[in-house]
C-alpha cells in the first residue's frame, strides 16, 4: 500500500490523523504501507500496484499527481480534498460532507440570532476552505466580510479585529484558526459567545478540551482514514468499479460542546417544465424489452432450440440434431413461455421471430 503525502502537509495535524486511521486499519489487514513525498516510487521496477492513496489540501498538487497517476496507469484514492469527482471521475475521493456541515453551522449562528458573520481563515489553496466560503456565501454571508488567509495569521486576525464591531459571528475555516482567533479576542476582553459567537470546523485535542464556547462541526479524519484501506480493498477486488465517492458526515457541537440535531431543508426541484414522456410504455419499447426478458434465461441450448423451432421443425428432429430428448425440448420451450404469462404461444414466437435467427 502506497501513500502520496503533499510535502507541506505532512507535518499538519490533519495529515498525522489520516495517517493514523490508515495504519490503524493496514495494521488489522497485516498490509505493509509506504509514504512518499515524491511520485518517483510508481517508476521503481518493484512496483506493482493499481491503486495509490492521495493526501493533501492544494487542488492544484492533487490535479497534478492525480493526472499523472492516471497517465501511469493508476487510479488515485484521494483524501482531504473536496470531492472533484466531476472533474476527476476516474478518482475515488473520501471527503467530509462540509456542503452539509457549513449549511448547519450557518443555521446554527441564525438560530442564535446572528445576523452578521464574517468567514475567517480559509486558505485560498485549499479546496476543501474554498467549499466551505462558497456554502458561507450562499448562506447569505457577503464576499465583503471573507477573510482569507495570507501570510500570517496575526496579519488576519488584525483585519478581523480591526472591523469586529460590525459582527455578531465568525465561521472560520478550522479549528486552528478558531483558537488563534479565541485566544485575541480574550485578551482584548470580549466574552465568548456572549459578545461573538465562533464555529468552526475540526477535531483537535485542544479544540474539544478548551474551546467548549465554540461551536463545531467535528470531522472524522481518523474515520476517512479507515475507510480508504476498506476503498482501495474493494476496487482491488472489484475491477469492474472505476471509482467511489464517499462523503463523511460531520457531527455538529453547540457552544457546550453537546450534539445538536441541526436538520437543513431540502426543496424538491420542479420537473414540470420537462416533458412528461412514456418512454417505457412505448410499443416498439415494450417489444424489445419483452424479448430481453425471455432470452434473460436462456442458455446456449436454449437459443439453439428458439432457432430450431422459429424455422418450423418438429420437436422430433431437434431432439435429433441437439442429441436431446423431446422432453428437455419442452421443457425449456415451457420454461420461456412461462416468463410471458399474459402472451399466448404464438404471440411469443411471433414477437421472437422478429427480433431473432
Amino acid at each position: 500500500m502506497h501513500i502520496l503525502v503533499e510535502p507541506s502537509f505532512k507535518t499538519s495535524h490533519w495529515c498525522s490523523q489520516y495517517i493514523k486511521g490508515i495504519t490503524w486499519q493496514t495494521k488489522r489487514k497485516n498490509m505493509p504501507v509506504e509514504i512518499h513525498t515524491d511520485i518517483q516510487f510508481i517508476h521503481d521496477p518493484s512496483f506493482d500496484d493499481t491503486h495509490v492513496i492521495m493526501l493533501g489540501s492544494s487542488l492544484s498538487w492533487a490535479s497534478n499527481y492525480m493526472t499523472r497517476l492516471y497517465a501511469a496507469g493508476i487510479r488515485p484514492i484521494v483524501l482531504s480534498i473536496a470531492n472533484y469527482q466531476k472533474m476527476f471521475p476516474f478518482a475515488t475521493f473520501i471527503a467530509m460532507d462540509y456542503d452539509d456541515a457549513s449549511l448547519k453551522l450557518m443555521k446554527y449562528l441564525r438560530s442564535k440570532g446572528c445576523t452578521r458573520t464574517a468567514f475567517f481563515a480559509g486558505d485560498q489553496k485549499s479546496s476543501t476552505d474554498m467549499q466551505k466560503k462558497l456554502n458561507f456565501l450562499q448562506s447569505g454571508g457577503s464576499e465583503n466580510d471573507v477573510y482569507p488567509y495570507a501570510n500570517s495569521m496575526r496579519e488576519i486576525c488584525d483585519k478581523l479585529i480591526a472591523r469586529i464591531g460590525e459582527y455578531d459571528s465568525v465561521l472560520c475555516a478550522n479549528d486552528v484558526s478558531s483558537v488563534v482567533l479565541m485566544r485575541r479576542l480574550l485578551n482584548l476582553g470580549y466574552k465568548i459567545p456572549e459578545d461573538i459567537r465562533i464555529a468552526t470546523f475540526g477535531d483537535t485535542v485542544l479544540s474539544n478540551l478548551e474551546v467548549q464556547n465554540v461551536a463545531m462541526a467535528r470531522v472524522k479524519s481518523v474515520e476517512a482514514g479507515k475507510l480508504s484501506i476498506s476503498a482501495y480493498r474493494m476496487l482491488k477486488s472489484n475491477p469492474a468499479i472505476a471509482s467511489l465517492s464517499l462523503l463523511l458526515h460531520c457531527d455538529i457541537l453547540d457552544s457546550n460542546g453537546k450534539t445538536t440535531d441541526i436538520r437543513l431543508e431540502h426543496t424538491p426541484p420542479t420537473l414540470d417544465s420537462y416533458p412528461k414522456t412514456n418512454f417505457f410504455s412505448d410499443p416498439d419499447v415494450e417489444k424489445v424489452l419483452l424479448v430481453e426478458k425471455l432470452l434473460s434465461g436462456c442458455d446456449k441450448l436454449d437459443i439453439s432450440i428458439l432457432r430450431e423451432v422459429l424455422n418450423r421443425e418438429s420437436y422430433s428432429k431437434i431432439a435429433a440434431k441437439l442429441f436431446i430428448a423431446e422432453n428437455t425440448i419442452s421443457y425449456r420451450i415451457k420454461k420461456i413461455l412461462s416468463l410471458a404469462p399474459d402472451k399466448t404461444k404464438d404471440e411469443i414466437f411471433s414477437l421472437l421471430a422478429q427480433f431473432l435467427f
